[in-house]
């Protein structure tokens, strides 16, 4: 017995020394560890971020606010809470305490809006969301390694995830929150504002943070429409009734000249007068009309290809610049791709080049005809003209934005997403007439795309300018147009390297909430100066074509599309290079972002010119079947009406939803069918009631052909005459 005991004895003393011998080095590590974690823990709130919230709005009320009116009202609410009264409770049940799914990017916390603003009596329910920004204090490192996968946070602590995901162009900052809240409509913004910032300061003070509350105005809501039916209203109305009610007319009374010369076996068309400009008949035969044989069905289709993807991009700007719940939809577009999303705010560059192209080929046989007017009337004739064919389109636009889509729509953000821009157009449609509101800055331009059309009517009268020396000195045109594409070039590089300004137009999450803040943030992208390569590389390309053709210069088929397959590939190589800006602590090289200033706008350039060139000298064969398209057609005529109508659209019908959406590339893909559809619709509506009767009216007037015409009858024989037309002769 004692052997065994001896053995054990003596077995225990050789581990307890060996563990005494490591506990001088282990010992110390496993200490520093927990001397690490309570140091860590000590940085770090000891509630959840959803529990600080609840503690200051369990029992939240404005009892405490500035307002008498709003104490009253608090009161009263307080009053009928404690027995239960069904408005109370739909007022207190309304929204959320306890905001979820933080984690995930879930910072919009609305509630249910409907319910809140449906209570009438005995107060009315009123609907405001707040802006809460969490603020940890100073000197506190929370950032942690992001992988490449979004659900992946490793071993880090909640609260890092929140503190440290912020501040970056590639997420939605997870700090920042908004909250609905239902208070009585007595209460205003700013007693709200400050209940809140009193509650949060007490609940979020011992845990050493500090939060900002803001409660902006113009997000505080009731159900009845606030925006001011004021004359300027009541007077678009009846200016687009009027319209309406002409059209109509227009279009019975040519229906029963149709029918009338029908049933009396007539020949001939209908003779012309000054109503039928606005005959939906004439205006759809436009829209209809189709000449297979035409070579610019290639432009058109190449505009609509565009259109289509300019369209997509805008749909996923309204869909990021509203509420969702799963915002890493988009985070992981910026981490992973498609490139082409994030380094596509060039698209807009074949419009240009289509422009420069067209200009060529639509006014030379005019200015080489030999003519007695002045110089100064022959530049100007097709400045006004153009002009004015866009102007009643262009101002049917800017009243509709400014005096009807205020009052069409009701929602937590619609206020935000349309007041604002009907206040711009009332104060600044006059930079739109003028066609300089690309110069002015981008929070006092009406109507986002408007720069476009800015940009656009500059090139065109310098286009013309050139087009007239051309074709009457060719050498002096070459050289006109030489040195205007030299400054093109140039001056995005030196105007980057000297101003040290991003070369890269970018799309910051952050500032996706609100549309005008990407234009606001890329200083380059509206200044016409900044992205005049396309269209004078498509004025050049119009003229080395008609050289070529004259030449009879013809490219094999396998040059041609060996060479567009070549071409493309260059063009995505640079298109997507884009993509290394978005990377994080990215060090500015300024030479670098000089030379993408000037290349971006290089890429469809040099992309269209090799198209232009092959298609008008060679052709693509099989190809060209694609090409002539009644309906790309079509749908090409509508191109100027989509531009002015499709973000309208497209915020229409996104800035009125209650909740956040859960975003997948199943629901973008049917939400943009859907805006596409009704895009193409109101186009339609606008170019057959306004675009296509004045567009004829002052083509008309500008060319001084009178506006009520008798038929042609010489042409007709006595047998093509009526039957009474006979009995008189």
């Amino acid at each position: 017995m004692t052997r065994p005991i001896l053995t054990i004895a003596l077995f225990a003393s050789v581990l307890l020394s060996v563990l005494l011998q490591s506990a001088d080095g282990a010992g110390a590590d496993i200490g520093d560890h927990i001397l690490q974690r309570d140091a860590a823990t000590d940085q770090i709130p000891g509630l959840w971020l959803s529990d600080l919230f609840y503690r200051a709005l369990s029992n939240f009320t404005l009892r405490r606010a500035d307002g008498p009116a709003c104490r009253r009202q608090s009161a009263l609410y307080e009053e009928h809470l404690s027995n239960h009264t069904s408005w109370a409770v739909r007022m207190q049940e309304s929204w959320d305490r306890y905001p979820v799914g933080l984690l995930s990017g879930n910072t919009y916390q609305m509630g249910v809006y409907d319910e809140c603003v449906d209570i009438r009596y005995p107060l009315k329910g009123q609907y405001c969301l707040s802006e809460i920004k969490v603020i940890p204090p100073a000197g506190r490192d929370y950032s942690f390694k992001r992988t490449e996968d979004l659900d992946d946070f490793g071993n880090n602590h909640a609260w890092k995830t929140i503190l440290g995901w912020a501040d970056y162009q590639d997420q939605v900052p997870r700090n920042l929150f908004h909250l609905g809240i239902c208070i009585p409509d007595g209460c205003s913004a700013l007693d709200l504002q400050t209940s809140l910032q009193r509650e949060f300061d007490e609940a979020f003070s011992p845990e050493q943070f500090k939060t900002v509350v803001r409660v902006d105005p113009i997000k505080c809501r009731v159900r009845e429409d606030m925006y001011p039916y004021d004359t300027p209203y009541y007077v678009t109305w009846w200016i687009f009734f009027l319209l309406v009610l002409i059209c109509c007319c227009a279009t019975l009374h040519h229906l029963i000249r149709i029918s009338y010369q029908q049933n009396t076996n007539e020949n001939g068309e209908v003779p012309s007068t000054f109503l039928y400009e606005f005959s939906f008949i004439e205006s759809i035969k436009t829209l209809l009309k189709f000449n297979k044989d035409d070579k610019m069905h290639l432009i058109s289709t190449l505009k609509v290809m565009t259109m289509v993807f300019v369209l997509y991009g805008h749909k996923l700007f309204a869909l990021f610049s509203n509420p969702i719940s799963n915002p890493k939809f988009i985070e992981n577009i910026y981490l992973n791709g498609p490139a082409i999303i994030v380094t596509g705010l060039n698209v807009v560059d074949p419009f240009f080049f289509f422009s420069g192209y067209i200009i060529y080929t639509s006014l030379s046989r005019e200015f080489r005809k030999k003519k007695d007017e002045s110089v100064w009337k022959t530049l100007s004739m097709p400045i006004i003209e153009r002009i004015i064919r866009l102007l009643p389109t262009y101002c049917a636009m800017m009243a509709i934005t400014a005096h009807i889509v205020p009052h069409i729509g009701d929602g937590p953000l619609w206020p935000l997403k349309s007041w604002e821009e009907a206040e711009i157009c009332k104060n600044y449609w006059w930079t739109n007439l003028l066609f300089i509101s690309n110069f002015f800055e981008v929070n006092h331009q009406c109507l986002l795309l408007s720069w476009y059309l800015s940009c656009d009517i500059q090139f065109f009268i310098i286009g013309v300018i050139v087009v007239y020396v051309y074709t009457k000195n060719t050498k002096y045109g070459i050289a006109l147009l030489g040195t205007i594409i030299g400054l093109s070039i140039s001056l995005p590089f030196i105007i980057t390297l000297w101003t040290r300004r991003d070369g890269f137009d970018r799309f910051p999450l952050p500032s996706l909430l609100f549309m005008r803040n990407v234009f606001l943030l890329n200083e380059s992208y509206r200044p016409s100066y900044m992205r005049a390569t396309p269209f004078f590389g498509g004025l050049a390309m119009s003229f080395v074509v008609e050289r070529l053709k004259e030449k009879k210069v013809k490219f094999s088929q396998t040059v041609v599309h060996g060479g567009t397959l070549a071409f493309f590939t260059f063009f995505f190589w640079l298109q997507f290079y884009g993509i290394v800006f978005y990377e994080r602590n990215r060090p500015y090289y300024p030479l670098e972002h000089a030379l993408h200033s000037t290349i971006s706008h290089c890429t469809f350039t040099v992309l269209g010119i090799w198209l232009t060139m092959s298609y008008f000298t060679s052709g693509y064969g099989l190809l060209e079947n694609l090409v002539h398209s009644r309906l790309v057609a079509i749908m090409g005529k509508l191109s100027y009406p989509i531009v002015l109508v499709n973000l309208n659209v497209m915020l229409t019908s996104q800035s009125s939803q209650r909740l956040p959406v859960h975003v997948s590339s199943r629901y973008v893909f049917e939400a943009y069918l859907y805006d596409l559809f009704m895009c193409y619709m109101a186009a339609i509506v606008l170019y057959l009631i306004v675009y296509e009767p004045f567009a004829k009216l002052t083509k008309n007037l500008l060319k001084g052909k009178v506006l009520s015409r008798r038929p042609k009858m010489e042409h007709r024989s006595k047998k093509q005459l009526p039957v009474k037309l006979l009995k008189k002769t």
